[in-house]
């Protein structure tokens, strides 16, 4: 099957499907791919969906930026607070959150401080995570790394920065998670979720381009894979128009 739209831009249609409208969600730091699902599911189908939880409201950029910490990425926005506000009302939660990681393992427990050696003395420092109440006060975040290999997707990771699942649903309870937590992992290659039984992830579908074989030898793992694995459903005509024509008229999700 030819492939007329970028992994990016799958990625991006598959977490806008999921958005529902009335929501309140935030995109988190390396914001390309999620700001752009959140603008695509507003024009698509959810237009009353809010953008917060990250100092500033409903922000219109005009293009996409690669991290919310340009300032180019706010444009114009509806309001802003400052960093005492946002960790002030951050327990309260949001519906929704978007993360990526060094390191993503089989329960979704992420890595963002370091790789190899130990938190004092390591083989590569991470840049860690600020406001890690979001993880768990949030209804559920999204799992979206712009690479997909034996590197960022292993067994165990080094280190725990955002719970996930722990190691499955007595370890969860013990620690006093009780939300959704991580509901889908969307990598350029494939969607995987969480069986409800065990919290594992498993091979939910595999993008066009993709197979299964190229999924799992590029996992540090092996996802459960069910049966009916099937294709991730493209995005259609329409999504596409709106995508490239209003949301992403640089191309930044084909370069």
């Amino acid at each position: 099957m030819s492939m007329d739209f970028s992994p990016l831009e799958q990625m991006t249609v598959v977490m806008a499907r999921d958005l529902a409208d009335g929501e309140l969600g935030a995109a988190g730091a390396a914001a390309l791919v999620p700001m752009a699902a959140i603008a695509l599911a507003r024009e698509m189908h959810a237009p009353n969906l809010t953008v917060g939880g990250e100092m500033f409201f409903n922000p219109v950029a005009g293009h996409l930026y690669p991290s919310m910490l340009d300032d180019r990425a706010l444009g114009r926005c509806e309001a802003s607070e400052t960093f005492i506000e946002l960790f002030g009302h951050s327990h309260h939660g949001l519906d929704f959150f978007f993360h990526s990681g060094l390191q993503i393992d089989r329960y979704g427990n992420i890595n963002l401080h370091h790789v190899g050696g130990s938190l004092h003395a390591p083989k590569m420092r991470g840049p860690g995570a600020a406001n890690l109440s979001y993880c768990h006060t949030s209804t559920r975040f999204y799992i979206c790394p712009t690479v997909h290999n034996v590197r960022n997707f292993v067994d165990t990771v080094d280190f725990i920065t955002i719970p996930g699942n722990m190691s499955g649903p007595d370890s969860k309870a013990a620690a006093g998670l009780v939300n959704e937590g991580p509901r889908l992992v969307v990598t350029p290659r494939a969607v995987m979720d969480f069986d409800p039984e065990t919290l594992r992830l498993r091979l939910k579908s595999v993008h066009c381009g993709n197979s299964i074989k190229d999924v799992l030898d590029n996992t540090g793992f092996t996802p459960d894979v069910p049966e009916n694995t099937g294709r991730t459903p493209p995005p259609t005509a329409d999504e596409l128009a709106v995508l490239r024509g209003k949301i992403d008229p640089s191309g930044a999700l084909r370069a």
